[in-house]
Formats: C-alpha cells, structure tokens, sequence
C-alpha cells in the first residue's frame, strides 16, 4: 500500500546559542526513539534538567552529534545568524514507476519528515543581558518540555501512514538529518534530498535488526511510553 508523506514542525524560540546543541540533541533523540523502527534497549538523556529516552543506536548518535556540529558552525558564522533549520526524513523502498521499461526497480521514497526550527537569541553583551538570559531559561525549559510532548502526541496520533516492516536484514526504513545551509534556500534543501539526494538502494546500509519476525507491523513498533521527566513542574 502506498502512503502518503507526513511532515510535522517543532520549533523554539529565543534559544540561547550555548544551549542549541542540548536542546537539539534531545528533540533528535526524541524523534529517532519513536522513528527508529527495530528492537533497541532504551537509555536516557538529561537536558535542562529533563529525562529523554534515546536509543542504543550508535549510528543514530554518531549522525545526530555530527549534524549538532554541522548546525552550530553554520550559526556560529560572523553573521550570527538569528534561525536554523534541521529536517529529519525517513525513507521506505517502494517499485520505481517506469512506463517504458518492463523491468521492475526500486528506488526509496520519503515517508515522513520532521521540521525543526530554532530561532536563535543574540549573545549576551551586558551583565543586565546576562541577568535576562538566566531568567529566559525557564521559558526555554517549557518550551523543550513542549516539543518533547508534541512528538510523543503525534506519534500516538499519526500512525496509519508508517509503512508495514517486511525485512528482518536490519532498518527497514534509511534516514537522513539535513541542516540548512546559509548558501541554500530551506524549500530547495528539502527538495534536494525527497529527489537527488535521496537515499538509493546501492548506497542503502542499515543496522542489525533483532525481530524474530519476518513480517511486522510497524504500526505497533512506535514507542509512545517513552520517558520526559522534568526535575520541576511546568508553569
């Protein structure tokens, strides 16, 4: 059965720059908890003063920390650039329309895609500055706490468009994380990587999946008990 793409959105706002990569480690995490279709051991992350459950996967964090990096030199630039933009896309192998050839091929095509913003407050100048920064804290700690729960809402919620798993050779579904550079547009970005970039089934390597099944429904694979403990109460 073919399915329709899904994108959904996260975004922050008057994010302190030296708070991006843990903020931005826990909403990728996050994601990949829930999207990381194969039997991991849950583990757990702390982000301002708030418990995430992340995967085991160290392909998952070695992309995850590589594409932190990617994101904060293109913010760090002497522009200070005041937004940022990271897409998390996940793929699934369907037949390839070919309407003049009779030879069945493959390609992977885009399932879901998640958005993520970060619109990046000024660095502090002034001690007043400062004395604001430590205050805007708890309206970034909400606003983490926020997104965590919106990702843990759709998940439950968006679940008929996730394609059903039918291979136990590993992942069944490849991944990409695309930062916006500052040389390219956001929209050409995304369209680059649903058509030329994405992944081809040569280039295709996927983890070690542990399902003794050759046939499962990923509807059932999401993770909706993961854990978001907050060291205070939301205000």
């Amino acid at each position: 059965m073919t399915t329709l793409q899904q994108e959904f959105n996260l975004e922050m706002t008057s994010l302190p720059r030296d708070q991006v990569k843990d903020v931005l480690r826990g909403l990728l995490h996050s994601i990949f908890f829930h999207r990381l279709l194969v039997n991991v051991l849950p583990r757990e992350l702390r982000v301002l003063n708030t418990t995430v459950s992340i995967t085991d996967s160290p392909d998952v964090e070695n992309l995850i920390e590589e594409k932190i990096a990617e994101f904060l030199q293109n913010s760090n630039s002497p522009t200070q650039v005041k937004q940022g933009k990271v897409a998390v896309l996940f793929y699934e192998k369907r037949l390839k329309k070919n309407w003049f050839q009779f030879s069945k091929s493959e390609e992977f095509v885009c399932w879901e895609q998640w958005d993520i913003t970060l619109n990046l407050a000024q660095s502090p100048k002034s001690e007043q500055a400062r004395i604001e920064k430590l205050k805007s804290m708890k309206s970034v700690e909400n606003q983490f706490i926020q997104n965590l729960m919106k990702i843990l809402k759709i998940v439950n919620d968006y679940k008929e468009h996730i394609p059903s798993i039918t291979t136990t050779e590993g992942n069944p579904f490849p991944y990409q994380i695309a930062i916006q550079s500052q040389s390219e547009a956001w929209n050409s970005m995304i369209k680059r990587m649903l058509v030329t970039d994405a992944p081809t089934i040569e280039k295709s390597t996927s983890s070690p999946i542990t399902q003794n099944t050759a046939n499962v429904s990923s509807k059932a694979s999401s993770r909706p008990s993961s854990i978001i403990r907050s060291d205070r109460g939301m205000s």
